[in-house]
């Protein structure tokens, strides 16, 4: 009976290495493959380097569209032979292919004055160009999780590389629905094809060539497994034949992909360590360190609800589950969409401001032609100690100033002792504007509305 026990649990154990991502060779590379397709797969990260300094300085980024002057996206129809259906029948035909081709023609750089760094900026190296002569750091907008079907998306045409996409347990693509319906002419691809990695990492170059300064990668959460290599026996007659392999033939799609961000990192980082990646959301998943950053979106403040939906103690929990993160020089970009015509701009702006500096956050905000635009020019420079908190108020003294938040029910007075790399400077209520915090024996007396929040920043002398 010991015996029998003993042989199945033996078994038990052979069965459960042997399920998919638990093999022992689960991260082994098909090298063949790898060769093939021109690819230098870098290994596995084994430690948290720091994101380069200017944007771990960074207080505030953004993606604003409006400061492009002349912009145009536009689908260059192009001919190309396709194997189309004719009645009942196929046959090669001459159609048009359509790609996206950007232009701009300038920059309203004082929309921004004051931000480091443009996200979502055009493909184009007039952008670029005219980003980094105001002093402006930029990155484009790029996604791996599908590919669109009516143009060329990022140099890929589907039909042309149908070895690229994921297929279901049944053997069908598989559709992006993101509103519930396929109307959106999307097909998910397979991250550990070896072919999608190679067109990817083109396109990646491409942008770098162009001049830009990393990568914002969109849509990063968790992959579906993807079961294309079963059905390789399969035709569609509307395509050559091809055969979808996996770079990764015993690992899971997670996996793939999380070799893939770091792919992705190495490509960008070989132009410079102050080059970045920000990933969209990574939070949480194993591949966060891929990302310089990674964007918390709708921070707080979103396009699909009303007010704040975040609270302060959300704020801290997200700070604290990324403590690791942060302490290794990474950064959280957190997205507020604060739009003037749904939101008390100022009031919901300073907050979000204030909830974000200080955790040690970054945010992201569109604040072109809002009465809140100097925000883009607040630089309160480095945390001098952590965030105190005491009797539901949160406060932070910076190198340059200081960030007071009341999140009660109720208006709050308080006293703060001015901490000491800050005596005998003069702050400035930039609420206000025009009114300096009285300062008696370096102690501060403070008033912030309930549900408010104030920042100061040392005011310059003449």
């Amino acid at each position: 009976m010991l015996c029998m026990r003993t042989n199945l649990l033996a078994l038990l154990l052979s069965l459960l290495l042997h399920l998919p991502g638990k093999a022992a060779d689960d991260t082994a590379i098909d090298e063949r493959l790898a060769e093939k397709y021109g690819l230098h797969i870098p290994p596995a990260a084994d430690r948290l380097e720091p994101a380069p300094e200017w944007i771990r300085d960074a207080e505030i980024v953004t993606s604003s569209a409006a400061v492009w002057k002349g912009h145009e996206f536009l689908l260059k129809d192009t001919p190309v032979t396709r194997i189309v259906r004719a009645r009942s029948g196929y046959r090669k035909m001459l159609v048009a292919n359509y790609h996206p081709v950007e232009k701009v023609s300038g920059i309203d750089a004082e929309r921004v004055r004051g931000i480091p760094l443009l996200s979502h900026v055009p493909h184009s190296a007039d952008a670029f160009r005219l980003a980094h002569e105001h002093g402006i750091k930029a990155v484009p907008y790029v996604h791996f999780m599908c590919i669109h079907t009516d143009y060329a998306d990022q140099d890929v045409s589907y039909f042309e590389h149908p070895e690229i996409l994921i297929k279901d347990a049944a053997g069908h693509w598989v559709h992006t629905g993101m509103d519930g319906t396929d109307r959106l002419h999307r097909f998910r691809t397979c991250a550990n094809s070896p072919s999608y990695w190679r067109l990817s990492l083109d396109y990646v170059k491409k942008m770098m060539d162009l001049g830009a300064d990393g990568v914002f990668i969109d849509n990063c959460g968790r992959r579906p497994p993807c079961f294309a290599p079963r059905f390789n026996h399969l035709r569609n007659p509307e395509f050559e034949p091809y055969v979808h392999k996996h770079l990764f033939p015993n690992a899971s799609h997670d996996y793939a992909w999380g070799r893939f961000l770091q792919a992705v990192r190495a490509l960008v980082k070989s132009y410079g360590e102050d080059k970045i990646v920000i990933l969209n959301s990574g939070i949480g998943d194993p591949w966060q360190s891929a990302g310089d950053c990674a964007m918390w979106e709708s921070f707080i403040f979103s396009w699909a609800w009303e007010g704040r939906r975040h609270t302060w103690s959300d704020v801290k929990a997200k700070a604290k589950a990324n403590q690791w993160y942060l302490e290794a020089g990474r950064r959280i970009v957190a997205l507020a969409f604060l739009d003037p015509r749904r939101h008390n701009i100022k009031d919901d702006a300073f907050w979000a401001f204030a909830s974000a500096r200080l955790v040690d956050f970054i945010l992201w905000a569109d604040l072109a032609q809002t009465e809140v635009e100097f925000l883009n020019r607040v630089h309160l420079g480095r945390g001098l100690g952590p965030c105190r908190e005491a009797e539901q108020i949160a406060h932070r003294f910076f190198e340059n100033g200081l960030v007071v938040l009341n999140h009660s029910r109720e208006d709050r007075q308080l006293r703060l002792r001015v901490a000491s790399e800050l005596a005998g400077a003069e702050l400035l209520d930039l609420y206000d504007g025009n009114k300096s915090l009285p300062l008696d024996e370096g102690v501060l007396e403070v008033r912030v509305p309930a549900q408010a929040a104030r920042i100061f920043v040392v005011q310059e002398r003449d």
